[in-house]
């Protein structure tokens, strides 16, 4: 039988296999008794010569290919000679798709992945887009018809953010403009050019730091306060109460507290840049003898409106993204307390750093114009 389809040679360099015959589909059992048949115990290499073939197909170039592989196996080198091309195509196919099989699934889920991807940014966007779009409905909308803005929620609103506010924005600006004080005095001092720490205080407090801490402040505190209101009352069918007293809870709930923060903002600003000067202005006095009178006259010098303006100017934009995260969150709540807990904090974390992406915006366009 084994004569029909193959002969073999043995030396000591290799062993030899000489195929014939026809290797086709009919023959499989046949080719694979007689392939079994071979004693390929050693260690030398095995060389199939295909010079003898008559005829052969897919089935039979695959018989072919599992005896090398098996060979390899072993740890012994296999190899092909005398194919024909006509013949070779077959083994070649076999051999590719082998190559590529274990590549496939990866691949597959690699494209998996990618459209996963694609998919989960593309609903991202598409939520974001219809997120901003309500919101900016709901605040032109109310703006548009002050008849609709619910007043009484609104003066509410505001001694929340602003009233109850102001002492932990002034105490922190405070604290901030002596820091900024004192390591401007540990620096400048080194090159007796003391005097310039009111120049250094004023412009941060005035252009920067005041209004961004403020801003901070009032994410952490109102943003939040905002969100959990709006999700209680949400968990609790409040906002569907409204709506069956043909109330919109847009107009109740999200324009007084836009409304409200956008005065109060620009506010707490000003305090804080003054509370910030008074602390660089009391660290000046104690660590570098630059009286109070000094101190305001510096300042004077120091800035313009320009400045004044650049800082005031932020502070509704501001207000604008924290009011407006703040109050969205809180409609999406739906579900349970840990939803509730998870959109708060998200609410707060998006404010803080939607404000620190709009703040280096205005700081580049103010460069930008010379501001």
């Amino acid at each position: 039988m084994t004569a029909d389809y193959l002969t073999t040679a043995r030396d000591d360099e290799r062993i030899a296999i000489g195929l014939r015959g026809d290797w086709l589909f009919e023959n499989v059992p046949t080719l694979e008794a007689s392939l079994d048949e071979i004693d390929t115990s050693g260690s030398e290499p095995v060389v199939f010569h295909c010079g003898g073939l008559q005829n052969i197909d897919i089935a039979g170039a695959y018989v072919l290919f599992r005896k090398s592989q098996e060979i390899r196996g072993q740890g012994r080198e296999t190899d092909f000679e005398g194919f024909k091309a006509a013949h070779f195509k077959f083994l070649n196919s076999i051999t590719d798709l082998e190559e590529r099989a274990p590549e496939a699934p990866a691949q597959r889920a690699a494209a998996s992945r990618a459209r996963s991807v694609v998919s989960a940014v593309g609903a991202t966007a598409v939520q974001g887009v219809q997120d901003v779009g309500r919101i900016a409905f709901a605040i032109l909308d109310g703006i548009s018809k002050p008849s609709r803005i619910v007043w009484r929620e609104t003066i509410s609103q505001f001694e929340q953010v602003a009233v109850r506010a102001t002492p932990i924005i002034v105490m922190v600006c405070f604290l901030m403009g002596l820091v900024l004080a004192y390591q401007g005095a540990t620096q400048l001092q080194k090159f007796g050019a003391s005097i310039f720490v009111v120049d250094l205080v004023t412009i941060s407090i005035i252009r920067e730091m005041g209004v961004l801490l403020a801003a901070i402040i009032v994410a952490g505190r109102s943003g939040s306060a905002f969100a959990a209101s709006i999700g209680v009352m949400n968990l609790n069918e409040e906002t569907d109460a409204l709506r069956v007293m043909g109330l919109n809870p847009d107009h109740v709930l999200v324009v007084p507290r836009v409304v409200a923060l956008t005065i109060a903002l620009p506010l707490l600003t000003v305090l804080a840049n003054l509370a910030g000067l008074a602390g660089g202005a009391i660290l000046c006095q104690l660590v570098l003898d630059i009286s109070p009178t000094q101190f305001i006259q510096r300042t004077a010098d120091a800035i313009d409106m320009a400045d004044i303006l650049v800082g005031l100017s932020k502070a509704p934009v501001f207000a604008l993204l924290i009011a407006a995260v703040s109050t969205l969150r809180g409609l999406q709540v739906r579900s349970s307390a840990a939803e509730l807990g998870r959109l708060t904090t998200i609410a707060v974390v998006q404010s803080i750093t939607l404000i620190i992406v709009a703040d280096g915006i205005f700081t580049v366009i103010f460069v930008r114009y010379g501001v």
